[in-house]
């Protein structure tokens, strides 16, 4: 194995550039006259992966086939094994397997959440038997590591034991038996130069394949923040990056995002945990405001970007049910709090009822949630036609044009109430909405002006924070660090709850 004292690491606490500083390297490569198929650009999580690669492409003028390498190690892998779509475990197949097994797996193990309780029991088994391949540990020590008083030891070797076979018949690999088996077979390309970001989630078996990729390397880069490490529960190895950093890191000391006061806080914050590398950086100028809330209710959320946190996801739902109560609009989960179709049918219909004239498609779209209306109809019309909105109710058998929330009884009363809430604050509908609500996990990497965070702990994972408080300190660290100007902290609800 090729000595990681060689290696260049590059540790970039919040907002210091680190994925501009990555790009800046790449661009010294090239100038050097690196060929870009001949560059490495390895990530975890396909969101970091795909960040690279568009903005490399975007800064060097680059396709995306000039970049074979710019890819997640999963990715990575199924090349180089020369898999096929069909050959991977998952949706059809792994419904087959759970059938088999009398098991309900759905398929749904994401790292999000930051706690696995949230799945069924059989998907534990899964997530489970997955982290013992992950940490390279036997199953029954991942078994004890986990401790979870609803799998059964018995139940989850079988569940070892029939998902090998049930692969093996089937000719199938999951994404940990690629890792896998790159590192048995040493696949690896030959590179000039490899970079690792986002080095901090990697779990013991994907560093044993960095170590293969770095040995085919002649310049090998690890770019990472120990301080952000939110996923050791999901078998990421943080002290692995901790131990090479060790004499051998250069710390980006510049944040571009952070203001004095929230620097001040989450550094103090971060100094609460036991084994981490030191980092001196500095904020931006600006002072920003760290304020204690009482509530959420009394944060006025009326304007500005907002970015509001919690440790779970189901600590969102009163926040989720307090936006709707006035009107605001919202994202959860990537999805906004009313759907694209939904606005665009409202906006469709009252300018049908204005007296503007309408192409089929945006007629289709003004009666589409009309239970009643005859809709396949306007599929025979020429796209480039003009309808009144008499010929609308005409060929949609409808009779008096009512205003849209007397109309659209295929939209529940509650939503009806809300959109209407929303039109009548004037509250701007957009693809990217100005206020997310957001786990912690989910939001890494995220930032905005404004961020609301809730302190309370979740009943499931108190027991792990009392045991091992350096995790959760890490979390609510992120949390922290998502602020650009504002950071507004949401005193406890409960008893349980991270100090800040």
């Amino acid at each position: 194995m090729r000595d990681p004292s060689t290696w260049s690491i590059i540790l970039g606490p919040p907002g210091t550039g680190k994925t501009t500083t990555i790009l800046n390297l790449i661009e010294l490569e090239m100038e050097r006259g690196t060929h870009p198929d001949r560059i490495g650009y390895f990530a975890f999580t396909k969101k970091a992966s795909e960040e690279g690669r568009e903005r490399t492409m975007e800064r060097f003028g680059l396709t995306q086939k000039e970049l074979p390498n710019f890819r997640t190690l999963h990715s990575l892998c199924h090349r180089m094994l020369g898999l096929s779509r069909s050959s991977v475990l998952n949706g059809q197949t792994l419904y087959e397997f759970s059938d088999l097994m009398g098991l309900r797996l759905t398929g749904s193990n994401k790292l999000e959440e930051g706690a696995i309780s949230l799945l069924s029991k059989d998907d534990r088994l899964s997530f489970i038997e997955g982290l013992s391949r992950l940490r390279c540990v036997p199953l029954r020590q991942q078994w004890h590591d986990h401790y979870d008083e609803d799998i059964d030891w018995f139940a989850l070797e079988r569940f070892q034991k029939g998902l090998k076979q049930f692969k093996n018949s089937r000719g199938l690999h999951d994404f940990t038996d690629m890792l896998d088996l790159c590192v048995q077979k040493q696949l690896s390309p030959k590179l000039d130069v490899m970079f690792v970001d986002e080095a901090q989630d990697l779990s013991p078996l994907q560093w044993r394949l960095v170590e293969l990729l770095a040995e085919n390397s002649q310049r090998v880069y690890i770019a990472g923040d120990d301080d952000q490490a939110i996923f050791r529960w999901a078998g990421a190895d943080v002290d692995h990056l901790v131990g090479i950093s060790k004499g051998n890191a250069r710390i980006l000391d510049q944040s571009y995002r952070i203001p004095r006061s929230v620097h001040r806080i989450a550094d103090s914050i971060i100094r609460r945990v036991k084994t981490r590398t030191d980092k001196t950086w500095n904020p931006r100028h600006e002072e920003g405001q760290v304020v204690s809330e009482a509530s959420f209710e009394h944060v006025d959320l009326s304007t500005g970007e907002w970015l509001i946190l919690s440790r779970s996801n189901y600590l969102l739902n009163e926040i989720d049910a307090h936006c709707r109560s006035l009107g605001v609009y919202f994202e959860r989960k990537g999805n906004p709090s009313i759907s694209d179709k939904k606005i665009a049918a409202v906006q469709a219909w009252e300018r049908l009822r204005r007296g503007d004239l309408a192409y089929p498609e945006d007629a289709l779209s003004a009666v589409s949630y009309i239970k009643s209306a005859k809709k396949k109809v306007f599929d025979t019309f020429e796209p480039t036609q003009r309808l009144t909105l008499s010929q609308v109710l005409e060929i949609a058998e409808l009779g008096e044009p009512k205003i849209w929330h007397d109309m659209f009884d295929a939209i529940s009363v509650q939503e009806r109430s809300y959109i209407l809430s929303i039109l009548r604050r004037g509250e701007k509908i957009t693809k990217k909405p100005r206020i997310k609500l957001s786990t912690i996990h989910s939001a890494k990497g995220g930032e905005a002006d404004n961020v609301l965070l809730l302190t309370d702990i979740p009943h499931r994972t108190w027991k792990s924070f009392e045991k091992n408080p350096d995790d959760d300190t890490r979390v609510f660290y992120v949390g922290i660090t998502r602020a650009k100007k504002n950071l507004h902290i949401v005193q406890p609800m409960s008893n349980k709850y991270f100090p800040i």
